[in-house]
């Protein structure tokens, strides 16, 4: 049996459905069956905020720093990043490859603009862990700056951690990315800061 991946799949056979019935003819005097596929096109069509998603395009040099807590000595860490756009611009795909502990690590971030919700959304998934790692957020004014928060799970408490991202366009190639969360004190440090530079020359740049 053949299973519905797409919610807007669902909400199309749905509406063809719905238009058989005494309800739906009650409906359509409110809002007609095109203006329903005119609000629906409206959502799936990328806009000019689906831009940002295009910073993300390229082959990047990686530098990561991490802080255990406030105050602890850094550590540094070098990786690399390929994006590209999904979708005809719908969604941002990165794929990070680094080390992590001292070991290879991998992963994988989804980035998009969701036009039902109006804020730009986050996905991140890696080779060690078995969680997902979902954010929301919305970019500033001046369109070089995007903020989202989300929670991060801990397997060190078993809970969750309260994330603050901040991801800023740096201009002549670069980017940064900082991680912000709850430290012993309950107070917000930076746990990590990412900087990557694009690698001129390589596909995308």
């Amino acid at each position: 049996m053949t299973s519905l991946k797409s919610p807007w799949v669902a909400v199309c056979l749905a509406a063809v459905l719905a238009a058989s019935t005494p309800v739906a003819a009650q409906e359509s005097q409110e809002m007609s069956q095109k203006e329903m596929m005119e609000r629906m096109m409206k959502y799936t069509t990328p806009t000019k905020a689906h831009d940002f998603l295009k910073n993300y395009v390229g082959t990047w040099g990686v530098e990561v720093t991490t802080y255990e807590q406030p105050g602890a000595q850094p550590t540094k860490s070098q990786g690399t990043m390929t994006g590209e756009l999904l979708f005809g611009g719908r969604f941002a795909e990165c794929r990070f490859s680094g080390q992590m502990m001292g070991q290879p690590f991998t992963g994988i971030q989804i980035e998009g603009f969701d036009l039902f919700q109006q804020k730009y959304v986050g996905l991140w998934i890696d080779s060690m862990s078995t969680g997902f790692f979902l954010t929301s957020g919305t970019l500033d004014a001046s369109g070089k700056v995007l903020t989202e928060t989300g929670m991060l799970p801990d397997p060190r408490t078993g809970s969750s951690l309260k994330v603050r991202s901040v991801t800023t366009l740096l201009g002549g190639g670069k980017y940064r990315y900082e991680m912000y969360h709850p430290g012993p004190d309950g107070k917000e440090f930076k746990a990590m800061e990412i900087v990557y530079t694009k690698k001129m020359g390589m596909a995308g740049s």
